[in-house]
């Protein structure tokens, strides 16, 4: 049987990184990071950490750093929102604090992202004391039309979008309205270099998940390939799977009703029109 490899996380050089374990002697462990160093260290070391679950994609001891860095105690969070936190999910963060006398309250959303420069880095959202208006949504260089702001703010929905660096290249974005916050959050785009289920998207399914879209994508499984009808959620940065099938009724329900509907509304014409 094939030995499993157990992944850790270690902090060198002021940054966390991925890694796993070549061999262990007594209290002591021989590390290989992603970036190719090989060392030791003692697992009772503050610098190393053992990997709790395949989806997590960042130490708790590095969440627990970047959020006291925003007045954030990660020890009195629950443990299924420092679970979401090193997954690298979003979590809007309220709290308390007394000014001048009154009792105040600050909502943050805060998310762990990686970093070129410094292998990682907390984004934090404040929210804004009034909602977000037309003139001051920007994001990324880029100004939302009147249309892309009422699809964000009136209809809930998510938008794709281009921003542009100082160099004027062109990037996708996903953009959608947060109430909590007052303000618009953006998330990164979907593109041929994101997994679903350990295989690659093409381009045109990117694409079409970014605008809100379903995808049927066919995946091998244990008991054959299976097809699955599948959204993005940029809010959740989590895809949707449903069976075709599934996905059809729920359609045909959706259609049914709207029918339904505008047959009671002539049927309701008529009888006032007598």
């Amino acid at each position: 049987m094939e030995k499993q490899v157990e992944r850790v996380f270690v902090k060198v050089n002021q940054i966390w990184q991925k890694g796993e374990i070549l061999s262990k002697e007594e209290s002591i462990l021989k590390i290989k990071t992603q970036g190719g160093l090989e060392f030791n260290i003692d697992e009772t070391s503050p610098y190393v950490e053992k990997m709790r679950s395949p989806a997590q994609r960042f130490a708790y001891g590095e969440a627990k750093e970047k959020l006291e860095g925003a007045y954030i105690s990660f020890d009195k969070l629950p443990e299924n929102v420092q679970d979401a936190l090193v997954k690298g999910e979003e979590h809007i963060h309220r709290s308390t604090y007394v000014n001048e006398g009154e009792l105040k309250e600050s909502v943050k959303a805060v998310q762990l992202m990686y970093s070129s420069q410094s292998g990682s880095k907390l984004d934090v959202q404040i929210k804004r004391n009034r909602p977000v208006t037309l003139a001051q949504a920007t994001a990324y260089n880029h100004q939302f039309s009147k249309e892309e702001f009422e699809a964000m703010v009136n209809d809930g929905r998510s938008i794709v979008f281009n921003g542009v660096t100082k160099d004027g290249e062109m990037f996708p974005k996903l953009a959608y309205y947060e109430p909590k916050l007052n303000d618009i959050r953006t998330k990164t785009a979907l593109s041929e270099n994101t997994y679903f289920y350990g295989q690659q998207l093409t381009k045109q399914q990117a694409d079409a998940m970014n605008k809100g879209e379903a995808v049927e994508i066919s995946i091998a499984t244990k008991k054959g390939r299976k097809t699955y009808s599948v959204t993005y959620s940029p809010r959740a940065e989590r895809f949707i799977t449903k069976s075709p099938e599934k996905a059809n009724v729920k359609d045909l329900e959706t259609k049914g009703a709207v029918v339904v509907g505008d047959e009671k509304k002539k049927k309701r014409h008529n009888v006032m029109s007598k």
